[in-house]
Formats: structure tokens, sequence, C-alpha cells
């Protein structure tokens, strides 16, 4: 075996380690997901001691983006409507708090008002998201998980 056989192994094993090092790269920096124009129903909901709690019929949620451009989202708290502005680059999402506005409902039902506290806070406190299968995941700055939400069916 000559200088050009081993020449020729030589550019099929640099071949072989770019391939996988861009596999590598491309599993570890997703592709961006566009919000824009999308709904969703929460799921799960964090109580705040890192316990995930499914979501009941009395209390649910839902969160919708703007279409395009916007930088609003909006949707339903159980007992409230409520809007916040919003900002996204890349997979950082940051909810504007001083943005929000909330109608004031007090409704009755056991804990629907402590839900929908612990749902905007939540959600307030975001600063990235994944998603996945359908799947919407909302995280705060340790990447602990705060909320799931599902496609919204219309």
């Amino acid at each position: 075996m000559g200088w050009k056989f081993w020449a020729v192994m030589g550019l099929i094993a640099i071949l072989i380690c770019l391939i996988a090092y861009f596999q590598i790269e491309t599993a570890n920096h997703p592709v961006p997901v566009s919000l824009a124009g999308t709904s969703w129903t929460l799921a799960y909901y964090s109580t705040g001691n890192s316990t995930l709690v499914p979501v009941t019929a009395a209390t649910t949620a839902t969160l919708e983006f703007g279409p395009g451009n916007t930088t609003g989202l909006s949707g339903f708290t159980g007992c409230n409507q409520y809007r916040y502005e919003y900002t996204l680059r890349a997979s950082a999402f940051t909810v504007d708090r001083s943005s929000g506005t909330i109608t004031k409902m007090n409704c009755p039902g056991q804990g629907i008002m402590q839900f929908e506290s612990a749902y905007l806070e939540n959600l307030k406190n975001t600063t990235s998201f994944s998603s996945r299968n359908d799947h919407l995941y909302l995280y705060d700055q340790n990447q602990k998980l705060l909320l799931i939400f599902t496609t919204a069916t219309r």
C-alpha cells in the first residue's frame, strides 16, 4: 500500500470526524422555534417546590402568542384574561413584567386564585423555552421546569 492509499484513508478519517462534529453541534444547538401565532393549553405547572402538578378541570390556563413579528402574548388563567409583552432571542425568552395587564375578577372555587397566582408567577419567571412533539416547556434561569403546555386545539 502506497502513500496514495494512506492519503485517501486520512481524508476519509477527517471527513468522518467533521460529520460527527457537526452532528453533535446540531444536537446541542437546536433550530429556533417560532412561537408567533401559536396557541397552547397548560398541562403542568410548578408549585414552587420543584413539583410539577397536572392541571385539573378547575384549574386551566391558555397561552397565545401574537401573529407575525408582534411581541405580545395573552391568555386565560382559568379566571382572568392577561396580556404581556415578551422578548425572544434564540431560546432565550423573557416576559416584560411591567407590561402586564390582567382583568381583576375574583373567582369563586377552591384554589382557583392560588393557581392563577402560581401560573402567572411561573410565566413571569420564564427565561428560556424548548418545544418538542407538540409540547412547549418553559424554564427559569436555573433551567428548572416551570410550565408544560400542549398544542391548543381550535
